[in-house]
């Protein structure tokens, strides 16, 4: 006697490439493309096609990062030129288009970061340290960096002496030595010797001298003589003749330069990615990017394991580095106050053994990062403050992994979702959909092929995802078509054997039925395949379209307002093992979204071959 089973699919989860399709959990798919949940709109109780590619701009070449600095202004790195664009969003002219900067280094790891104490933004690209004031960008260099006061209470006429007061910025060569004349003494011998043939000024009792008509220079030995001895302070006991001069250390400013990460954390800028210091991070003063001591620094690890991942997290600093088997591959800075120092960053090593390959990123406070085998994610143990690496993304590791450009993947979050972008797909981890495994969590997944743009970069802002291409376009994901293009969407179910793997079954050519979501000129089809065929067989279809006057094509038109419709369906396939529904949209500006589906079916005879 035949058993009669109904099969409901809802609740849909995410993608499944791991495992068999007949193995894949009738709430994941084994093959979905350019479908996602839409939790502004439905809360997630649905799967439905992806929003489309909206052009916005053609700007140079291959376009390696794009910084949205006001309302109406971006920045946008561009092979090697900087360019400002001043009609952001608009489609930008002659008039509000302009490169700013013609030496950038053409490299998809430039970074840009706004401090909150000021409108400018300072931009590292391995090259270059530029800020940018909202008018016009230069090297940080010749921006006015902050000179600071070396050494002070240094007596006339003698060498050495003083106390150390502020340490060397590496962004300038200058410096200020501050002395106490005693009005007889007309030598006055500097901190530093062989110093720079750039003028030398002073100020005696806030009176400025110049150099060769005031002073004569012995920069060999550091020496100033005074043509008439300064006089003693006005205020005894104080400080009255103030030196500025210059001395260059060969690699001083190159060693934040050619820094490709940098991050803002605790009111400091912290800066790593030089390859001729693959293990060092160097950071600013407290709220001065234009201030970087010359022992602002720590070193992480071995001088010859790379730091690949920068991120901030939970008041730490984390550092990711490339895999090495025979050292550490975490480690991590927490503010801590020093009696001498003040507040200090020390490097303390992490316990975690998976090396980081191609970026590390906070998402919604999980800090992760991507290693050789996928998304990691890192906790850590209060009792003992013990890191845990757990992985995420067991789901797509068997597609994502083995893309060609893995190791230049890219990560952003937007929406709730950790969007990772490798050679033209976009694998998107879902925050609010998790499950158990093991001792921690995974996330459930989604995937997207925009690989017809030949994306570069994604950027967030202001809750919009932007794509840099590398012919230099420039997208805003938004729409229901990929720039005038349809978007192919489709939802698959697993191969289905209906819980009777060893019988035959027979379709009921009744109820077949799909709540399917009201959305604008949609329009969702439905296809079947068996165990007997390879390809997908269209079954029927149904117009999905709600009331709405904004881009509606009345040849697909329907009076539906609610947010729920119903596609019925008939379905007749005897003596199957297996069978696989594929609900999908192939045609331009017809979006479609899927809720649940139902279908029943009749286990008779037991499978022979």
């Amino acid at each position: 006697m035949a058993t009669g089973v109904k099969r409901v699919y809802a609740d849909f989860a995410g993608v499944d490439f791991l495992e068999e399709p007949s193995l894949v959990a009738i709430t994941r798919s084994p093959d979905a493309l350019n479908v996602w949940k839409n939790y502004e709109d439905t809360q997630g109780a649905c799967v439905e096609t992806r929003p489309g590619m909206r052009k916005l701009a053609q700007i140079g070449t291959n376009i390696n990062n794009i910084y949205i600095y006001s309302s109406d202004i971006a920045l946008i790195h561009s092979g090697t030129k900087l360019y400002e664009w001043s009609n952001f969003p608009d489609e930008p002219d002659e008039e509000h288009l302009k490169a700013i900067y013609e030496d950038m280094n053409d490299h998809t790891k430039s970074c840009f970061n706004k401090t909150s104490a000021s409108k400018s933004v300072f931009i590292n690209d391995g090259k270059n340290y530029l800020v940018y004031n909202g008018i016009e960008v230069k090297k940080v260099t010749e921006d006015e960096p902050f000179i600071p006061r070396t050494t002070i209470s240094r007596t006339a006429g003698n060498i050495g002496g003083g106390e150390q007061y502020q340490d060397i910025n590496v962004l300038t060569p200058k410096r200020i030595n501050s002395f106490l004349a005693d009005g007889e003494a007309k030598e006055f011998y500097l901190d530093g010797q062989s110093i720079d043939d750039e003028v030398v000024t002073a100020t005696v009792n806030d009176i400025e001298k110049t150099e060769g008509a005031d002073f004569t220079v012995d920069r060999l030995s550091g020496k100033v003589t005074f043509n008439e001895a300064p006089p003693k302070p006005n205020l005894s006991g104080e400080d009255n003749v103030f030196i500025t001069f210059s001395k260059t250390t060969e690699g001083h400013a190159e060693r934040i330069a050619k820094c490709t990460k940098a991050l803002i954390f605790d009111n400091r800028m912290f800066y790593t990615g030089n390859p001729d210091y693959p293990n060092a991070v160097f950071h600013s003063e407290l709220g001065d990017p234009r201030y970087i001591s010359d022992l602002n620094y720590y070193e992480d690890g071995a001088s010859d394991s790379l730091i690949t991942g920068m991120t901030v997290g939970n008041n730490i600093l984390w550092i990711f580095k490339d895999h090495d088997q025979n050292n550490a591959n975490v480690f991590y800075h927490e503010p801590t106050l020093d009696l001498e120092s003040g507040k200090i960053y020390p490097s303390k090593q992490g316990n975690v053994s998976i090396g980081c390959y191609a970026g590390s990123i906070n998402f919604q406070d999980d800090i992760v990062y991507l290693s050789r085998y996928g998304l990691e994610g890192v906790t850590t143990e209060k009792i003992d403050s013990r890191q845990v690496v757990a992985h995420r993304s067991s789901l797509v590791d068997v597609k994502m992994t083995n893309e060609d450009g893995y190791s230049r993947a890219s990560m952003v979050v937007w929406k709730g979702y950790l969007c990772v972008l490798v050679d033209g797909r976009i694998y998107l981890a879902d925050s609010r959909q998790k499950y158990a495994k093991l001792n921690s969590f995974e996330y459930e997944w989604f995937y997207w092929d925009i690989d017809k743009v030949n994306p570069s970069i994604l950027k967030e802002y202001d809750d919009q995802l932007y794509i840099g291409a590398e012919d230099g376009s420039i997208f805003v994901v938004e729409g229901t078509n990929d720039n005038g293009e349809a978007i192919l969407s489709y939802w698959t179910t697993p191969m289905d054997n209906f819980g009777f793997d060893n019988q035959l079954k027979t379709t009921n050519k009744r109820g077949g039925i799909a709540k399917i979501k009201t959305i604008p000129n949609g329009l969702i089809k439905i296809a079947r395949r068996t165990d007997k065929s390879e390809e997908y067989k269209y079954t029927t279809q149904k117009s999905a379209t709600g009331f709405d006057f904004n881009n509606i094509h009345f040849d697909n038109f329907s009076f539906v307002t609610a947010n729920k419709s119903y596609l019925i369906y008939k379905i007749k396939e005897k003596k199957i093992v297996e069978l696989s529904l594929k609900f999908y949209s192939d045609e331009k500006d017809k979006p479609f979204g899927i809720y649940s589906s139902t279908i029943e079916a009749f286990a008779g005879g037991y499978v022979k071959k």
